[in-house]
């Protein structure tokens, strides 16, 4: 029993492993979120699932979601919440990252349970590295069309930065697993190419600058 209990978690070790590089496109995010429109479509995606349910976990999630829970979240870091899973056990927290991509890596494992039906998934990266934390699980219910949340979600970019609230639901594999009830973008980020324009306009005002400063010397 103790053989096949090790090979379990070193099965899902693995498959975390691969999963923690598999980032969603816009139409496979299209279909995770079912009532969203698809980005760059106008169209909407599919919504067989979500006329299934009449009560959605994102309607659920939300009625619980108050404000005061909000208010009284415990500050923590990622690193905290890794590092020391267990002492946020069903306590209700709020950390910032950095966003890097979507995923299925915190779904559809049995004894941390969320169903990739009603949950999206997503990684952030570890600090200010460009490493996603596969470490830390955050599974979200997915929200409904007429939810601010839902063009928030299409419309994020790699590297935006987050406030993310949540719960940490379960420890599986001494890891935090968390059901994420409220996300704020705080920044967006950086356009490479408005800071390489940045750069260059900082750079000719220089010359300019040099070239005026040798003028009045001669």
């Amino acid at each position: 029993m103790q053989n096949i209990f090790i090979f379990k978690h070193v099965k899902f070790g693995l498959i975390s492993l691969v999963l923690a590089n598999f980032c969603l496109t816009a139409n496979q995010l299209a279909e995770a979120l079912p009532n969203a429109i698809v980005p760059g479509s106008g169209k909407p995606a599919d919504k067989s699932a979500s006329d299934k349910d009449k009560t959605t976990p994102a309607e659920a999630a939300k009625d619980k979601a108050t404000e005061a829970e909000i208010l009284n979240a415990v500050s923590v870091t990622t690193e905290q919440l890794v590092t020391k899973p267990q002492e946020y056990l069903n306590k209700d927290i709020k950390f910032t990252a950095k966003f890097a991509c979507f995923n299925s890596l915190a779904l559809n494992y049995k004894p941390a349970f969320r169903s990739d039906r009603n949950y999206l998934s997503f990684l952030v990266f570890k600090g200010d590295t460009r490493t996603p934390y596969s470490e830390l699980k955050l599974a979200m219910p997915i929200p409904k069309e007429k939810d601010p949340e839902t063009h928030m979600l299409q419309t994020l970019k790699e590297g935006d930065l987050l406030e993310v609230y949540g719960k940490v639901f379960a420890c599986p594999l001494d890891e935090p697993w968390l059901d994420v009830i409220k996300i704020k973008k705080l920044a967006s980020s950086a356009d490479k190419n408005k800071v390489a324009g940045d750069k260059d306009a900082a750079s000719d005002k220089d010359s300019e600058e040099d070239s005026s400063n040798e003028n009045k010397h001669e």
